[in-house]
């Protein structure tokens, strides 16, 4: 990783502050809307339990939160994030739906957990560990939070094996979506940036293996949609 895009990482949550208003809107035009598809995933991958208290990290505008919110297994989905703005916009998303009864966003490091040891069931990232600047200190937090049993569920955006697939991939999201997302967006050079984070990023065995590293077990990794993304799947040792 260079030195450059590692001190981005630190303070990704002001970029994530300026883009706030537009993020929604882009996220879904440029996915082309699959990663309403992505999120979807996570309700048929859920722990085989009930009255669960979940966390989201890097929650964002709470797009998660609102996906797992459907779950009649979830009691509780607490929201994390360290952009504020973000935060704003899904709060007024979750008040809007009414589920503020069952849903929470805070700010909040997923470098440092404000939970006691063995207290949530679920744990989710999607689309954000890439931009953590500790990825594996956050893994360890997770494993302490989680109940024996608890369960990790990680999305996060892949590099495509299949050559034909990656170089149209590599096209797009090299030129066409941080053009578009730069320019609706206002930012100079935050979609650059995030796509940069994509390619930097290890991914496959090479995360699960970080995964395996940070006390889980049962470890398993989905790709999905032709390899652009991965689902990461651990548990808490019982």
């Amino acid at each position: 990783m260079s030195t450059s895009l590692n001190a981005r990482k630190k303070e990704s949550y002001k970029i994530f502050d300026e883009i706030a208003s537009t993020y929604d809107g882009l996220n879904k035009f440029l996915s082309l809307g699959i990663d309403i598809y992505w999120r979807n995933k996570l309700l048929k991958n859920l722990p085989s339990k009930t009255n669960m208290k979940a966390v989201d990290l890097a929650c964002g505008t709470g797009d998660v939160a609102v996906v797992l919110a459907k779950s009649k297994l979830i009691d509780s989905i607490e929201g994390l994030d360290l952009s504020k703005e973000m935060i704003n916009v899904g709060l007024k998303k979750i008040k809007d739906k009414n589920l503020t009864d069952k849903v929470s966003l805070n700010l909040g490091d997923a470098t440092c957990l404000p939970h006691n040891d063995g207290t949530i069931d679920l744990v989710t990232i999607s689309f954000g560990i890439r931009n953590f600047s500790n990825p594996d200190l956050s893994l360890r937090e997770i494993n302490r939070v989680l109940t024996p049993g608890g369960r990790i569920l990680i999305t996060e955006l892949t590099i495509p094996q299949n050559f034909l697939i990656r170089m149209v991939y590599f096209f797009y999201f090299r030129f066409v979506l941080p053009t578009i997302g730069n320019i609706v967006s206002g930012h100079r050079d935050a979609y650059t940036y995030l796509n940069k984070t994509v390619e930097d990023f290890p991914c496959g065995e090479k995360f699960e293996s970080k995964i395996i590293n940070a006390g889980f077990i049962n470890t398993s990794f989905t790709p999905l949609t032709f390899g652009i993304a991965t689902l990461y799947i651990g548990e808490k040792a019982p």
